[in-house]
Formats: structure tokens, sequence, C-alpha cells
């Protein structure tokens, strides 16, 4: 069945939130859990994704489909994007913002920081993931910008693999205590990728 891409819409925020906490490994939850009685992670999340102007808005994701669901996520935006959004400024303590302070605020300057890339199951091991960071590549260049830049959790074994095969190289390293939420061990990497100059086209092209 053929893959198509598009542009999300704010329609596509409870689906796109739910990507987002699954791939977080459980920092979504580490932050957001029981910060209010009232409204749940999901929705925390989906209220962020449906609000332009932030780093999780729909307005910085593209969502690859398969038969009329979604099998893929590439959620990125420019370095000076990256940071805390103002709900959790607002409503996670300090502490636990400063542990993970590495992850939620640096991003490589001059890059597209990718915030989430997610392949549906059944789709991995098949190309997609590299799809998706190719459109990624495309970004960075409308945009101006010569890297591409994200984080990985050290265990993340597969995730790692692939990185480094893509060429992203690890330039620093962030420890993080054991916590129960944290899926992950063993702290994170900030992890760069120089894109190479774009070639201009022979003069025969241009004529």
């Amino acid at each position: 069945m053929p893959l198509s891409l598009r542009q999300a819409d704010p329609e596509d925020a409870t689906e796109v939130a739910r990507i987002i906490r699954e791939v977080s490994a459980g920092v979504a939850d580490f932050l957001l859990h029981r910060v209010s009685l009232a409204v749940s992670v999901n929705r925390l999340l989906a209220s962020l994704v449906m609000e332009p102007g932030n780093p999780f808005s729909y307005e910085n994701a593209l969502l690859l489909e398969q038969g009329g669901r979604i099998a893929g996520l590439l959620l990125a935006y420019p370095w000076g994007l990256h940071g805390y959004p103002d709900i959790l400024r607002k409503l996670v303590a300090h502490k636990r913002l400063d542990m993970l302070d590495g992850m939620l605020r640096v991003a490589d300057p001059h890059s597209l920081y990718i915030n989430t890339l997610w392949v549906n199951e059944p789709l991995r091991g098949t190309g997609t993931a590299g799809d998706l960071l190719e459109c990624a590549a495309l970004m960075a260049r409308e945009d101006g910008l010569s890297r591409i830049s994200l984080h990985v959790w050290n265990d993340n074994v597969r995730a790692m693999r692939f990185y480094l095969r893509s060429g992203f190289t690890a330039t620093r390293h962030y420890d993080v205590p054991r916590y129960r939420q944290l899926q992950h061990d063993g702290g994170f990497s900030h992890m760069t990728l120089a894109l190479p100059p774009e070639t201009a086209p022979p003069q025969d092209a241009r004529s």
C-alpha cells in the first residue's frame, strides 16, 4: 500500500500527542505526570500540538500516511525554537526541568532540530526512517540550515545504530539519574549531522 506525506493539522493533535508520548520513552510522563489532576498527559500534549507557535505545534509536524492511518511522524524545527514551552515553565518543577535541560533546551546552532522521528512497527527496517531523515534534510536546507541535531538515549541501541549509520556524530553526553518513569538508563547524547553542501546543477541544465 503506497505511502503519502502531508503536513499535520490541528485535527491530528490527539494522534500526534500519542506518538510523541510513546517516543519520549517516559520523558513526557516524568515531566507532566500529576501536574494537573483534571487533565491527562495525553491531553496536555495534545493542547501543545494544537497551539501554533511552540516547538510541539502541528505546524512543525509532517505525517506519513498509509491506508488513511499515520505510519510515520517527523516533528522538527529550526534550532532557535528549541526550548521549554510556557506550559512546562508554569506547571513542571524546576528540578525536573533541570535534570533534562540538555534534552529540552540544547540544540546545535544553525541546525534543524529533530524532536520526534517515528515509524510504525511494520515499516521499521524498510528504509522509511531514512526517507523521513531525507525530508528533514530538505527542511533544513529550505531554512538555510547546514546541520541536523537531535538527542538519543545511549541505551537505545537501535536508534543509536541508525543515526550513526546515517552519519550523525555524538557531540555531548548527559548523565541522568535513574527514575522509574524513564524507560532508558545511562543518560543521552546530543548528536549532529553536517549536511553536505548543495551542488549547483550543470550549466546546460540551467540554460
